[in-house]
């Protein structure tokens, strides 16, 4: 499974909310509580159908990705370590990929 929900622009962004709050067994109450909002928001982001259906704000998206996939903070500072060495080795090239994969649109180098 991903480790982050896609954008709340990508048409799977309702299906793959479910299958990460299925996946750690929550309920729409716990996912809320876990993430600092009500407890009806995640069925309404879940469930284009209904007539409350909404996305969240990408604040909320934050906290959603927070709840759903905590993270190792000891994983977390060995990746980061392991990163800084690649990025070192990285060519202009991997680098800009690397950021565009991240999200970026564009990415200007000026020499």
């Amino acid at each position: 499974m991903t480790r982050q929900l896609p954008p709340v622009t990508d048409p799977s962004f309702r299906s793959a909310l479910k299958a990460a709050r299925e996946n750690m067994r929550f309920s729409y109450r716990e996912l809320a509580r876990r993430a600092g909002i009500h407890a009806v928001m995640p069925s309404r982001y879940e469930n284009a159908d209904s007539a409350d259906a909404t996305l969240p704000s990408y604040a909320t998206w934050e906290k959603l990705n927070a709840a759903l996939f905590p993270v190792d903070i000891e994983a977390a500072e060995s990746a980061t370590s392991q990163d800084e060495v690649c990025l070192k080795d990285a060519s202009v090239e991997e680098i800009v990929a690397e950021l565009k994969r991240r999200g970026a649109e564009s990415v200007a180098i000026n020499w």
